[in-house]
């Protein structure tokens, strides 16, 4: 009984990470697409 869960729980647990991955690389794409090339929006440097 305890084995099950322990291997449901990393399967969650693999499932929320490979998900997680997947939306940061998104976001990292969506953020190079619009910060360069000829209809890229201006960065503020600090």
């Amino acid at each position: 009984m305890l084995k099950k869960l322990a291997v449901a729980a990393l399967a969650a647990g693999a499932v929320v990470a490979v998900r997680k991955r997947s939306a940061g690389k998104g976001e990292a794409d969506l953020w190079a697409e619009a910060t360069s090339g000829p209809g890229s929006v201006s960065t503020p440097r600090s």
